[in-house]
């Protein structure tokens, strides 16, 4: 029986049959003290064994039910005080109409005094377990030169923080105490960790207080306030950790798990990206949604953001088995409800994806699929067209074949007047979708945005790697400029932007102020301590200097999200057919030279070339 598995849990820890021991006698006590209030200098003649045994019988099997033995009594919190008092209660409604049924007779007084003289004792055992473990010191030498730290926040998850560092042994910190600029918290004691003072007194305290690290635990801190604490921080060489922002945090973890150095990602500052959560999870919820790409950079965060949304099943569609079995693994462990099934399929293929439509019958599919990598499409054109293009087309035709409701195309800001064969197939594609959206019902859009910060192959990963190689930073151009979003924003607003369209709109997010790359090296240097040096390498064939804005205010459309615009951009008057059957025939016997002129008659806006060319306004 389940009672039995977790009363062989229970009594397995000896702490836990001492806590056992002291709820068990909070009982006895409890009935004691209420049959004492309510009869007083009789109360011995009016006690009733069989009375303390029901209460007490009862009691055991909700409390073992709800498992509140075993949790730990030095964390008790109001939570664990609600789930006590509604164990007691159950307790003594049941003990009431148990004891009726059996015309027992009774006071009904006693009853109810005795589950609040209960509550009372065991509540009291477990303030006794707090209090013990919140003013525990530490033993001498457990205090580590090396590992004394300040904590910035004082909040939920600083508290939290304090709390991990009394109970686990592993914990690698020392921790000194907290800043904070709460004015009402300054002198006083969390957890038995006293708030030292407020950030302007930052450098004070981390010299009074001997301290070789800081980590910051606040979970809505802006970009600027990192580097400000991390400039401060640097003259006195202290370093500088951070736990994850709010939605990140992974709660199944241990936060001393989650504890790391500060990333040039938290310091590249962009305001904080609001979705409607509602109209996601409308788009989203109880849906068949494919993910195409599903093991790269947007497609897995795309999969992550949709499993939080319940969908009736999630298909993630790649050829990359291993990044997509480790996705399935991440998936199936954060969200144990999910229906999740994970597909190698090849877009080009299409009978595979005929395959796969007839067998889930998506509602909506989020194409992230696609080559993306400037430099090899450029030596390999044909492949680019095949998988960008075709592949396209390929999952396109299924979707309105197979009644899908709406169609999202991952495009990129390199489809703006493109200078390369990546980016012109990439616009190419949303040629493909947009003449789509008329011959079916299915809603075809598309997205355009930027850089992602950590995508594969994208500059700050390369970076990373070649910092950890103790080897010069390449650089293709000193003025050189992209503009950069998260890849969990960027993912988000594409999946909003999905739930706005109406079929047919070419949509383009805000992607901020661009960043100048040269900065960009020089910081991820400095935050490494790397002996590392920037080499300027040259323009790369098809790079632009400036990558072109997104869009141009006067002609696009705003809508409820002001991260979100809809393009106003000329429709070209393009033969489909005739530009993609001259393609098909082309790729057969690629050559370079003559794909990229079939391209050029295919996307009148490209121009063949790396160029060094300011950001303007976009024709499309």
């Amino acid at each position: 029986m389940v009672e039995e598995k977790l009363l062989d849990e229970l009594l397995s820890n000896k702490r836990n049959f001492v806590k056992l021991g002291i709820d068990v006698l909070s009982i006895v006590l409890g009935v004691g003290f209420a049959l004492l209030a309510r009869f007083e200098d009789s109360w011995l003649i009016n006690a009733k064994k069989e009375y303390v045994f029901i209460y007490g019988s009862f009691f055991l099997m909700f409390y073992l039910f709800k498992r509140d033995g075993i949790k730990s009594w030095s964390f008790t919190n109001s939570l664990d005080v609600l789930n006590l008092m509604y164990t007691h209660t159950l307790t003594l409604v049941t003990t009431i109409v148990y004891m009726s049924s059996l015309g027992m007779s009774y006071s009904r007084a006693t009853v109810l005094l005795t589950a609040v003289f209960s509550m009372v004792l065991q509540l009291g055992g477990r303030f006794v377990f707090r209090l013990n473990r919140t003013y525990t010191r530490p033993k001498k030498g457990e205090d580590d030169d090396k590992k004394r730290v300040i904590v910035y926040g004082a909040g939920e998850m600083g508290v939290n923080l304090i709390r991990e560092a009394k109970i686990n042994k592993e914990f690698q910190y020392n921790i000194l105490g907290f800043v904070d600029d709460d004015p009402k918290k300054r002198g006083i004691y969390v957890n038995g960790v006293k708030v030292l003072g407020n950030i302007g007194e930052l450098e004070e305290i981390l010299e009074r207080k001997r301290a070789k690290g800081l980590i910051i635990a606040i979970s809505d801190i802006d970009k600027e306030s990192i580097k400000n604490i991390v400039e401060r921080c640097k003259k006195r060489n202290i370093k500088v950790k951070i736990l994850p922002q709010v939605g990140v945090v992974l709660s199944s973890d241990k936060l001393s798990n989650q504890i790391r150095d500060v990333s040039i990602e938290d310091l590249l500052g962009r305001e904080q990206i609001l979705v409607n959560g509602d109209s996601i999870h409308k788009l989203i919820e109880n849906r068949v949604v494919f993910v195409t790409g599903g093991a790269g950079s947007i497609g897995s965060e795309l999969a992550r953001q949709i499993a939080k949304h319940n969908p009736k099943k999630l298909i993630t569609i790649d050829v990359n088995e291993n990044d997509l079995y480790f996705l399935e693994l991440e998936l199936k462990r954060k969200y144990k409800n999910l229906n999740l099934q994970s597909e190698i399929c090849n877009i080009r293929e299409q009978d595979k994806l005929e395959i796969l439509f007839k067998r889930y019958a998506p509602n909506l599919v989020f194409h992230a699929a696609a080559h993306k990598h400037v430099p090899l499409m450029e030596h390999n054109p044909e492949e680019a067209i095949k998988n960008n293009i075709f592949g396209t087309k390929n999952v396109s035709e299924m979707a309105i074949k197979y009644g899908v409701e709406r169609f999202v195309l991952i495009s990129t800001d390199k489809a703006v007047n493109p200078t390369n064969i990546m980016g012109a197939t990439k616009r190419a594609c949303e040629l493909v979708v947009e003449e789509m959206n008329k011959r079916s019902e299915t809603k075809f859009m598309a997205v355009r945005f930027g850089n992602v910060l950590g995508s594969n192959g994208s500059v700050i990963p390369i970076f990373k790697k070649l910092i950890s190689e103790g080897k010069n930073l390449t650089l293709t151009h000193p003025d050189i400029t992209r503009y950069f979003m998260t890849i969990p924003e960027a993912a988000q607003l594409v999946i909003e932007a999905g739930a706005l369209g109406n079929g047919g709109e070419l949509f383009i997010l805000d992607m901020g102020a661009p960043i100048k790359i040269m900065d960009l090296a020089k910081t991820m240097i400095e935050l490494s301590n790397a002996p590392v040096n920037i080499e300027i390498i040259g323009l790369r064939p098809g790079e632009k200097l400036y990558e072109e804005l997104l869009y141009d205010v006067t002609k696009a459309t705003k809508t409820d999200n002001n991260k979100i615009f809809i393009t106003d951009i000329d429709r070209m008057n393009v033969d489909l057919e005739y530009h993609l059957e001259k393609l098909k025939a082309a790729v057969k016997n690629p050559k370079q030279d003559e794909l990229k002129e079939l391209m050029k008659k295919f996307v009148q806006t490209y121009r063949e070339g790396s160029y060094e060319k300011g950001n303007q306004p976009i024709s499309a």
